[in-house]
Protein backbone atom coordinates (compact mmCIF):
# COMPACT_ATOMS: atom_id res chain seq x y z
CA UNK A 1 0.00 0.00 0.00
CA UNK A 2 1.33 3.70 -0.89
CA UNK A 3 1.17 6.55 1.39
CA UNK A 4 -0.17 8.73 -1.48
CA UNK A 5 0.43 12.46 -1.55
CA UNK A 6 0.11 16.23 -3.19
CA UNK A 7 2.79 18.74 -3.60
CA UNK A 8 1.80 21.82 -4.29
CA UNK A 9 3.48 25.42 -4.77
CA UNK A 10 0.76 28.36 -3.85
CA UNK A 11 0.82 30.78 -6.81
CA UNK A 12 -2.08 33.20 -5.87
CA UNK A 13 -3.92 33.25 -2.46
CA UNK A 14 -6.76 30.45 -4.03
CA UNK A 15 -4.51 28.79 -6.60
CA UNK A 16 -1.77 25.88 -6.61
CA UNK A 17 0.40 24.77 -8.94
CA UNK A 18 0.13 20.42 -8.05
CA UNK A 19 1.53 17.12 -8.49
CA UNK A 20 0.18 13.76 -7.40
CA UNK A 21 3.17 11.64 -5.41
CA UNK A 22 2.09 7.95 -5.51
CA UNK A 23 4.76 6.74 -2.76
CA UNK A 24 6.12 7.82 0.79
CA UNK A 25 3.85 10.32 1.41
CA UNK A 26 4.55 10.75 4.99
CA UNK A 27 6.47 13.59 6.88
CA UNK A 28 9.76 11.59 7.18
CA UNK A 29 9.77 11.25 3.49
CA UNK A 30 8.21 12.94 1.18
CA UNK A 31 7.73 15.59 3.92
CA UNK A 32 11.43 15.71 4.79
CA UNK A 33 13.04 15.80 0.86
CA UNK A 34 10.94 18.78 0.22
CA UNK A 35 12.30 20.87 2.73
CA UNK A 36 15.95 19.65 1.95
CA UNK A 37 15.84 19.25 -1.67
CA UNK A 38 13.10 21.02 -3.04
CA UNK A 39 13.44 24.80 -1.17
CA UNK A 40 14.44 26.73 -3.71
CA UNK A 41 11.52 28.00 -5.73
CA UNK A 42 13.28 27.21 -9.29
CA UNK A 43 14.16 23.77 -8.59
CA UNK A 44 10.51 23.12 -7.03
CA UNK A 45 9.33 24.70 -10.66
CA UNK A 46 12.04 21.83 -12.28
CA UNK A 47 9.93 18.91 -10.23
CA UNK A 48 6.20 20.40 -10.98
CA UNK A 49 6.93 20.46 -14.44
CA UNK A 50 7.53 16.78 -14.10
CA UNK A 51 3.79 15.91 -13.69
CA UNK A 52 2.81 13.49 -11.19
CA UNK A 53 5.33 11.40 -10.06
CA UNK A 54 5.67 7.79 -8.30
CA UNK A 55 8.33 8.23 -6.74
CA UNK A 56 9.87 11.48 -5.05
CA UNK A 57 13.75 11.97 -4.71
CA UNK A 58 16.70 14.19 -4.57
CA UNK A 59 17.55 14.54 -7.81
CA UNK A 60 15.25 15.42 -10.84
CA UNK A 61 16.93 14.09 -14.04
CA UNK A 62 18.62 10.51 -14.81
CA UNK A 63 22.27 10.48 -16.06
CA UNK A 64 21.58 10.76 -19.65
CA UNK A 65 24.20 7.62 -20.15
CA UNK A 66 22.31 5.20 -18.10
CA UNK A 67 19.38 3.82 -18.19
CA UNK A 68 16.17 5.35 -16.06
CA UNK A 69 12.69 3.82 -16.76
CA UNK A 70 9.69 3.44 -14.58
CA UNK A 71 10.85 -0.62 -14.14
CA UNK A 72 12.03 -1.52 -10.87
CA UNK A 73 15.32 -2.68 -12.56
CA UNK A 74 16.10 0.03 -14.08
CA UNK A 75 15.79 2.65 -12.10
CA UNK A 76 18.72 4.69 -10.94
CA UNK A 77 19.35 5.46 -7.59
CA UNK A 78 18.36 9.00 -6.20
CA UNK A 79 16.17 10.09 -9.64
CA UNK A 80 12.51 10.73 -9.42
CA UNK A 81 10.07 8.14 -11.00
CA UNK A 82 8.03 10.10 -13.18
CA UNK A 83 4.73 8.75 -15.17
CA UNK A 84 5.09 10.48 -18.15
CA UNK A 85 8.97 11.01 -18.62
CA UNK A 86 9.79 7.29 -17.41
CA UNK A 87 6.54 5.76 -18.65
CA UNK A 88 4.73 7.13 -21.46
CA UNK A 89 1.26 7.99 -19.61
CA UNK A 90 -0.39 10.99 -20.53
CA UNK A 91 -2.28 13.28 -18.99
CA UNK A 92 -0.04 13.58 -15.93
CA UNK A 93 0.83 17.13 -16.35
CA UNK A 94 0.94 19.74 -13.00
CA UNK A 95 -2.78 21.18 -12.53
CA UNK A 96 -3.76 24.56 -10.73
CA UNK A 97 -6.26 23.52 -7.64
CA UNK A 98 -8.12 25.99 -5.64
CA UNK A 99 -7.76 25.49 -1.94
CA UNK A 100 -11.12 23.63 -2.07
CA UNK A 101 -9.79 20.92 -4.90
CA UNK A 102 -6.44 20.79 -3.19
CA UNK A 103 -7.63 20.06 0.48
CA UNK A 104 -10.91 18.03 -0.86
CA UNK A 105 -11.91 14.74 1.13
CA UNK A 106 -12.34 13.11 -2.03
CA UNK A 107 -8.88 11.99 -2.71
CA UNK A 108 -6.70 8.76 -2.18
CA UNK A 109 -3.68 11.61 -1.00
CA UNK A 110 -3.10 10.94 3.03
CA UNK A 111 -0.88 14.34 3.13
CA UNK A 112 -0.65 17.28 1.03
CA UNK A 113 2.44 19.81 0.94
CA UNK A 114 2.28 23.24 -0.05
CA UNK A 115 5.49 25.69 -0.45
CA UNK A 116 3.98 28.30 0.28
CA UNK A 117 4.05 32.69 -0.41
CA UNK A 118 6.71 32.76 2.42
CA UNK A 119 8.76 30.28 0.67
CA UNK A 120 7.81 27.62 3.59
CA UNK A 121 6.80 23.74 3.08
CA UNK A 122 3.69 23.48 5.15
CA UNK A 123 1.60 20.25 4.99
CA UNK A 124 -1.40 19.31 5.99
CA UNK A 125 -4.25 16.18 5.16
CA UNK A 126 -7.53 16.07 3.38
CA UNK A 127 -10.16 18.34 4.57
CA UNK A 128 -8.01 20.65 6.42
CA UNK A 129 -7.59 24.48 5.30
CA UNK A 130 -4.33 25.31 4.64
CA UNK A 131 -3.93 27.82 6.79
CA UNK A 132 -4.24 25.12 9.51
CA UNK A 133 -0.77 23.19 7.87
CA UNK A 134 1.77 23.15 9.71
CA UNK A 135 5.55 23.89 9.16
CA UNK A 136 7.56 20.75 8.24
CA UNK A 137 11.12 21.90 9.52
CA UNK A 138 9.11 22.25 12.86
CA UNK A 139 7.23 18.98 12.73
CA UNK A 140 10.28 16.74 11.22
CA UNK A 141 11.94 18.44 14.70
CA UNK A 142 8.86 17.30 16.68
CA UNK A 143 9.02 14.03 15.29
CA UNK A 144 12.42 13.20 15.95
CA UNK A 145 12.40 14.59 19.39
CA UNK A 146 9.97 12.34 20.46
CA UNK A 147 12.50 9.26 19.81
CA UNK A 148 14.83 11.26 21.53
CA UNK A 149 16.98 12.40 18.99
CA UNK A 150 18.24 15.25 16.46
CA UNK A 151 16.86 14.73 12.64
CA UNK A 152 19.91 12.57 11.04
CA UNK A 153 21.08 14.19 7.43
CA UNK A 154 19.90 12.24 4.42
CA UNK A 155 17.49 9.75 6.29
CA UNK A 156 14.51 9.75 4.20
CA UNK A 157 11.93 6.91 5.45
CA UNK A 158 9.65 5.50 7.56
CA UNK A 159 9.89 6.17 11.11
CA UNK A 160 9.55 3.52 14.17
CA UNK A 161 10.58 2.73 17.54
CA UNK A 162 13.37 -0.03 15.43
CA UNK A 163 14.39 2.32 12.98
CA UNK A 164 14.74 5.32 15.47
CA UNK A 165 16.96 3.29 17.90
CA UNK A 166 19.01 2.06 14.48
CA UNK A 167 19.22 5.88 13.86
CA UNK A 168 20.65 6.17 17.02
CA UNK A 169 23.20 3.73 17.04
CA UNK A 170 24.81 5.08 13.47
CA UNK A 171 24.69 8.99 15.14
CA UNK A 172 26.66 7.47 18.62
CA UNK A 173 28.74 5.40 16.27
CA UNK A 174 29.88 8.12 13.49
CA UNK A 175 30.15 10.82 16.96
CA UNK A 176 32.79 7.83 18.43
CA UNK A 177 34.33 7.79 15.27
CA UNK A 178 34.50 11.54 15.34
CA UNK A 179 36.24 11.85 18.46
CA UNK A 180 38.81 9.16 18.07
CA UNK A 181 39.75 10.75 15.06
CA UNK A 182 40.36 14.38 17.04
CA UNK A 183 42.29 12.71 19.78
Amino acid sequence: MSTRSYIAKQISENQYKTIYCHSDGYLTHNGAMLFDHYSDADKLDELLNLGDISYLAPNINPDPSMPHSFKYDERQDGVIVAYGRDRGDKDVEAKMFSQRQLTSTDTWCAYIYVFNKDNQWVYGRPGQDVSEFRNVKEELDITYSHYDMERPEGYYGYLSEEVADLLKERQSDAQTESQEQTM
